[in-house]
C-alpha cells in the first residue's frame, strides 16, 4: 500500500483516504471473486451452455479484466491523489480502461438484442444467432470495435492524462470525451431499454395468451413446463436488471465528464461517487445472477459446495423447448 500523504491535494483526512481505499479494495476483490465464479460455473455446467450465457461469460471476463488491469492503479492513486508511474503507463491504463468500458456496454447491448430477437422475432433467431460459435464471433466483434474506438490512445495519437478528482487516467480530447461519454452511451442505452421493453411486452402478452388458452381448455401446466416458463422469465428479469444497473453505475461518470468538459465546476463528492459507481458495475452482475436467475443460483451453490455438475435431464430439455415453441406461437398470434 502506498504511503499516505501528510497534506492531501483534495483536502482529505488520513481517515477518509483509508476508508476510500478500503472500499475500493472491497470492490476489486468482490468483482474478481464474483465474476470468476460466473466464468467457472458456465464452463463447468453444460446446462448453462446457451447463446445468451456466452455473452454473460464475455461480460464476466470483461469485468475480471477491469478488476485486474484498472482497479489496482485506481486504488494506488486514491492513496496519494497523484500518478507516479509516468505518462506512458497513464496512456496504457487509460486506453485499457476505455476498451474494457466499451466492451462491457457493447456486450450488455448484445445481450439485450439477443433476448429481443429470441422473444419478439423468434423466426429470425436461428438466422441471427445460429450457434454458440456464432455467439463467440459476436463477442470477438465487440472486442474489435472496442479496440478500434481506443486506437487514437493506444498509438499515442491522442493524449491521456491523470484526472485527480476521479483518480484515474482519461482522454484529454474534449470532443471525443463528449462523443463517447454522451453520444455512444446514450445511443446504446436507448437500444438496451428499447429491446428490453419490447421483450417485456411480448412476454406479458404471450403469458396472457397461454394462460387464457389453458384456462379455456381446463388445463393446468405441468410442473416441468411451469418451471421452464419461470426460468425463461427469470432470464428476462436478469437481463433487464443488469441493463438498469449498468445505466445506474456508468451514467453518473459519463454525465460528470460531459459537464466538467463544458467548463462547469462539480463538487468533489460527485466525482468520487461516480468513480466508485463505475467500478462497481464490475461486481453487480454476479450478484444479480445469484439472486434472480435460478439456474445460476443452483450452479453457484454446487460450485461453492464442491458438488458435481450434471448434464441435465433430457425430458426437462424437451419440456423447455416445448414451452419456447408455445411462446413463439403465442407471440406470432399476438402480432
Amino acid at each position: 500500500m502506498s504511503e499516505l500523504p501528510l497534506h492531501d491535494p483534495l483536502g482529505r483526512s488520513r481517515t477518509e483516504i483509508k476508508v476510500e481505499m478500503t472500499m475500493a479494495a472491497i470492490v476489486l476483490l468482490s468483482a474478481m471473486s464474483g465474476n470468476m465464479l460466473v466464468v467457472y460455473v458456465i464452463n463447468r455446467d453444460s446446462r448453462l451452455h446457451k447463446v445468451t450465457n456466452m455473452f454473460i461469460h464475455n461480460l464476466a471476463l470483461t469485468d475480471i479484466a477491469m478488476a485486474m488491469t484498472s482497479m489496482p492503479f485506481w486504488i494506488a492513486s486514491l492513496s496519494t491523489n497523484t500518478w507516479k508511474l509516468g505518462q506512458v503507463w497513464c496512456q496504457v491504463v487509460g486506453s485499457t480502461s476505455h476498451i474494457l468500458a466499451s466492451a462491457s456496454i457493447f456486450t450488455i447491448a448484445l445481450i439485450a438484442f439477443n433476448r429481443y430477437i429470441k422473444v419478439v422475432k423468434p423466426t429470425l433467431y436461428r438466422k441471427v444467432f445460429p450457434s454458440k460459435r456464432a455467439a463467440w464471433l459476436y463477442c470477438v466483434f465487440v472486442w474489435l470495435v472496442s479496440i478500434f474506438l481506443a486506437t487514437p490512445y493506444l498509438f499515442g495519437w491522442s493524449a491521456v492524462s491523470y484526472h485527480k478528482k476521479l483518480a484515474i487516467c482519461i482522454p484529454e480530447n474534449n470532443v471525443y470525451k463528449i462523443t463517447s461519454a454522451g453520444g455512444i452511451l446514450i445511443g446504446l442505452t436507448i437500444i438496451i431499454f428499447y429491446c428490453n421493453f419490447k421483450v417485456y411486452k411480448a412476454v406479458r402478452e404471450s403469458t396472457r395468451n397461454l394462460n387464457a388458452h389453458a384456462e379455456g381448455n381446463g388445463v393446468r401446466c405441468a410442473n416441468d413446463s411451469c418451471r421452464s416458463n419461470m426460468a425463461d422469465v427469470s432470464v428476462l428479469k436478469t437481463c433487464v436488471t443488469v441493463a438498469c444497473f449498468f445505466v445506474l453505475t456508468w451514467s453518473p461518470i459519463s454525465i460528470i465528464t460531459v459537464i466538467w468538459t463544458l467548463g462547469f465546476d462539480i463538487p468533489q463528492t460527485f466525482h468520487t461517487t461516480s468513480a466508485y459507481l463505475a467500478f462497481s458495475s464490475s461486481l453487480v452482475n454476479p450478484i444479480i445472477y445469484g439472486f434472480i436467475n435460478p439456474q445460476f443460483k443452483v450452479a453457484f451453490k454446487k460450485a461453492l459446495s464442491c458438488s458435481r455438475f450434471g448434464n441435465g435431464n433430457t425430458d426437462q430439455n424437451h419440456s423447455r423447448n416445448g414451452v419456447r415453441r408455445e411462446v413463439a406461437r403465442g407471440l406470432e398470434t399476438a402480432a
